[in-house]
């Protein structure tokens, strides 16, 4: 299975103090790649199926070189686990101009029924399109 690939242009708001990235915009370009990836199997963070929508519940990013200003960076996106209710996303993040990487992490949602506001079991079509991108670990 190929990952999923988005693209992401890094912005003056995505800049801190230090001159680069700031460690919190690593999650908004999660989100962003993220958002595309739903998009491709047409459902969106609030809408999975089943009158249900997502909820992060674990996040980690891992840092490994700097990002500047209007650095293209290229995110490829993969889903390592699917439970019930549950499921976690993969994130490799690399500078376009010389195919670094730049930063990695993962983020885990739990499927939630907003209207009624608790947690749900995945809807079964959801569940086939993510594991339809799931990436196979080498043993």
């Amino acid at each position: 299975m190929n990952p999923f690939t988005s693209r992401y242009t890094v912005t003056i708001g995505d800049i801190n103090y230090g001159g680069h990235l700031g460690n919190d915009r690593a999650l908004v370009v999660f989100q962003d790649a993220r958002l595309h990836f739903l998009g491709s199997i047409e459902t969106s963070e609030m809408d999975i199926g089943e009158e249900c929508g997502i909820i992060m519940v674990e996040s980690g990013v891992r840092y490994h070189r700097e990002v500047f200003l209007h650095d293209e960076l290229k995110i490829s996106l993969w889903v390592s686990e699917v439970r019930k209710k549950k499921f976690t996303l993969e994130y490799a993040v690399s500078r376009e101009a010389d195919g670094e990487e730049v930063f990695s992490g993962f983020t885990s949602f739990l499927s939630f029924d907003y209207r009624n506001r608790k947690v749900a079991s995945l809807p079964e079509l959801f569940r086939q399109n993510i594991e339809a991108h799931v990436r196979e670990v080498a043993e």
